[in-house]
């Protein structure tokens, strides 16, 4: 069975290929060089610069924030998890990957 984490990197890396983001704290002009440590920080930062303090990771998964994640109930369904608790579980994939939380406030970084 497919890993939340490896679900979550797969489409990080695919929208880091796809987009080009200039704000100083998502930029990635050099994605290329980051660990996967970095891609994991960087989809915290811009899930907290979209929605952060206002809705949930759960709210901004579901969202198809990150279009690589599957999102109709036979995708989630056929790669084995629970289609009523996918998006936290993604969720609450991300924050122990980063050891951020969605429920408090967090230090960013400037990427330049």
């Amino acid at each position: 069975m497919t890993t939340l984490k490896t679900i979550l990197l797969d489409a990080i890396n695919q929208d880091l290929d796809s987009n080009t983001y200039d704000n100083p704290i998502l930029n990635n002009a050099d994605c290329k060089n980051w660990s996967d440590s970095d891609k994991f920080e960087w989809c915290f930062d811009r899930y907290m610069i979209e929605v952060g303090g206002y809705e949930s990771l759960e709210y901004w998964f579901s969202g198809l924030a990150l279009s690589g994640i599957p999102f109709t109930y036979y995708e989630i369904g056929k790669l084995g998890f629970n289609t009523e608790t996918f998006f936290q579980d993604l969720s609450d994939e991300l924050q122990r990957i980063t050891g951020y939380s969605d429920r408090k406030a967090y230090n960013r970084k400037l990427r330049a």
